[in-house]
């Protein structure tokens, strides 16, 4: 599974009877309570440009795509202790115990340049007040609904316990909305005009009168931490290519790379015949069981009996495609392997994780790189002693991790598998959504249910970009 990060195009925070701004702001509040009923209520738009960039240019196929997943952190999730307590003022307390509603803005908006967060503007005279604010969403332009939200508007509703707990809602179909304009089949709120997300206390609570202001903060887009929210993108893409570890009696699965002049070039596959060890067509697969899964990667799957074919042979897999308006074949091979060396009832196949130690080509220990390169990493793996069962593919999976000090990781990239093309070891590292930090990739090896964490290696992403 591959993962790409969408992050804030901006951001602001609506007060009501308000005109301040505060978009500029780290954090973002959003509260309700007191006999004022002090309300606020989060805005946000996301940056898409550069994921239907890649789904234009076929980097990323629409049609693996798994998940669009909104991700906020609460200001005080790592620190528990906050839980309940007062806030950054006497008269805010952190609320628990409450539901947010996600809710569709279908008004363009200004995100403005304030940065106070006050609730009482009379107070603080010299506070930025420019739209966007509860009243205006660009100058002298009012919002249809003063707050920007009406309550056909709402789109999905989440719990918080605790009042500390992150915002992890599913968007899928929200964002395939605006990426292809298909996908959104919930209620009225989204069908084709939108200009973000807001996110509020449900009206219930937006009702209710408090001696305290009741609040919950995020971390907003201006956080200048790791904290930073965004949307992330899940992509079915994962390659795991049984050419030279094609057993009898289960499903296999056989791929196809195209490339010109190095770079993935996509065509269109019309069949593939497969024939046996004597040159006998077995079977033609054709439409939808030929997948796919990325730009200039096709896959077809196939099992093959032992009942009615011997192992220890060679076969054949010719793929019929049609390039750049010409009719072109592509003749590959695989080699039959006895299911005994895949189900045993004993331990002669248990791999021995010790054995194998691992490195990376592709990308260089504390390498420094500057954001938007696309890096291909290849694993070599090394054993340790020659007695290891070669027939027995490696389960391997990366993941991408920083820390906070020296106690604390957060995992940017979760353990995913690493593609296995031929005899092979290899995935891309996409840094064009990674923040300029220090990261560390660590491979691990599974072995049934067993994992054991390998090599790790450092690297560092730089700004490409001015200091203002």
């Amino acid at each position: 599974m591959s993962k790409f990060r969408s992050y804030f195009l901006k951001n602001n925070c609506l007060i009501n009877t308000n005109l301040t701004n505060n978009s500029q702001n780290p954090v973002g509040e959003i509260s309700y309570g007191t006999v004022d009923e002090r309300i606020t209520r989060l805005i946000l738009d996301i940056d898409l440009s550069e994921l239907l960039s890649k789904t234009t240019n076929g980097l990323i196929n629409p049609n693996r795509i798994t998940s669009h997943i909104l991700h906020m952190t609460n200001t005080i999730n790592s620190a528990q202790q906050y839980i309940g307590k007062k806030s950054y003022s006497s008269s805010i307390e952190r609320a628990s115990g409450f539901v947010l509603d996600l809710f569709n803005i279908n008004e363009d908006w200004d995100e403005g340049t304030g940065y106070d967060f006050i609730y009482d503007d009379l107070l603080v005279p010299n506070a930025t007040k420019q739209p966007s604010n509860w009243m205006y969403r660009k100058v002298e332009t009012p919002w249809s609904v003063e707050g920007a939200y009406s309550p056909n508007s709402k789109m999905e509703s989440m719990s918080f316990v605790k009042g500390s707990e992150n915002i992890n809602i599913d968007v899928t179909d929200y964002i395939n909305q605006r990426l292809f304009g298909t996908g959104y089949t919930g209620t009225s709120a989204y069908t084709g005009s939108t200009y973000g997300l807001g996110v509020k206390f449900s009206e219930t609570y937006e009702a209710i009168q408090t001696d305290l202001i009741q609040a919950v903060a995020f971390h907003c887009k201006n956080t200048n931490t790791w904290f930073e929210p965004y949307i992330e993108t899940t992509i079915d893409d994962v390659v795991i290519d049984d050419r030279n570890f094609f057993y009898l009696d289960k499903e296999n699965d056989l791929y196809l790379f195209s490339d010109t002049a190095g770079r993935s070039n996509d065509v269109i596959v019309n069949s593939v015949d497969i024939y046996d060890y004597e040159n006998n067509l077995l079977t033609t697969i054709t439409g939808t069981s030929i997948i796919k899964v990325s730009k200039g990667v096709f896959k077809v799957t196939l099992t093959l009996s032992s009942a009615i074919y011997p192992d220890a042979v060679l076969f054949r897999d010719v793929w019929n495609l049609k390039l750049n308006g010409r009719s072109v074949t592509h003749n590959d091979d695989f080699y039959l392997i006895s299911n005994s060396m895949y189900n045993t009832f004993n331990q002669s196949n248990v791999i021995n994780i010790n054995n194998y130690h691992f490195n990376f080509t592709g990308i260089s220990e504390r390498e420094h790189m500057s954001a938007g390169s696309i890096k291909k990493i290849k694993i070599k793996v090394s054993e340790f002693y020659s007695n290891q069962n070669g027939s027995i593919p490696l389960d391997l999976e990366y993941r991408v991790f920083t820390t906070i000090g020296d106690k604390y990781e957060i995992d940017v990239i979760p353990f995913t598998a690493v593609n296995r093309v031929g005899g092979d070891y290899v995935f891309n590292l996409d840094t064009s959504w990674l923040i300029p930090q220090d990261y560390k990739i660590q491979i691990r090896l599974c072995n049934g249910n067993y994992y054991e964490n390998k090599q790790t290696l450092s690297f560092t992403i730089v700004s490409n970009k001015m200091l203002g």
